[in-house]
């Protein structure tokens, strides 16, 4: 993003930065949603303010941006961690997924062209090199990216902005589920039958898949909160 000035020698609109907050913003948050943070980890203004290479009242400002977008939680004078999701809240996340994603894959279905297919296998083949790495960060990219195309080939621009804010909380929460002995693996074959669904166009085992996937992701990140007490 960047704003408009005009130069005092009169030569013309010059190109200005967007503001240190925003910037501020975007990259804590890109350390938040790829896993980079830690999440018992209590974090001070000025320690983003140092890694950043900027002062402390955009990074501030930015803090609470993500404390009101319900990413972080601030400690009064001490600092900011990352939200620690209640049972509800993860339920309510995976019910408006159930929603969504039944619908957007019984829609991919519906009007399947190969590009979409072939975007999702080469996701899946991602996933499998990030597992093998055990890559979380990597894995959970990939994931996204594969659930995303049935998303985007609704063209419907709503549904998009919303599953990609409820992908955002995911990649919070996401590490939870990978934590579960096993779970790269059995999300793979998750994936796979849908897939396999998809090359029969078998609208109805696709959307199966699609539901049986999430609610075992449901399940896992649930179990782990369970055993942490988080």
């Amino acid at each position: 993003m960047t704003t408009l000035a005009t130069d005092t020698a009169g030569n013309g609109p010059l190109e200005r930065p967007a503001s240190l907050k925003d910037a501020a913003y975007r990259q804590i948050k890109g350390l938040l949603i790829s896993g980079q943070l830690e999440r018992d980890h209590l974090y001070s203004a000025q320690h983003f303010a140092d890694r950043l290479g900027v002062s402390r009242t955009p990074v501030r400002e930015a803090l609470l941006q993500l404390t009101s977008e319900g990413f972080l939680v601030c400690r009064d004078v001490r600092g900011f961690k990352i939200k620690d999701f209640s049972t509800k809240e993860i339920r309510d996340v995976f019910e408006t997924r159930q929603l969504i994603e039944s619908y957007t894959i019984k829609r991919l279905v519906e009007d399947l062209v190969a590009a979409d297919l072939q975007a999702m296998e080469q996701s899946l083949h991602t996933m499998k090199a990030a597992a093998s790495r055990q890559d979380a960060h990597g894995f959970l990219e990939s994931d996204k990216e594969f659930h995303m195309v049935p998303v985007r080939h609704t063209g419907n621009l709503h549904l998009r902005a919303i599953m990609d804010s409820i992908r955002n909380q995911m990649s919070i929460f996401g590490m939870t589920a990978l934590a579960h002995p096993g779970r790269y693996q059995e999300v793979i074959r998750e994936h796979e039958a849908i897939v396999a669904a998809l090359r029969q166009r078998d609208k109805k085992k696709a959307v199966q898949a699609m539901s049986q996937h999430l609610a075992t992701t449901e399940s896992r990140i649930l179990e782990r909160v369970e055993e942490t007490g988080k």
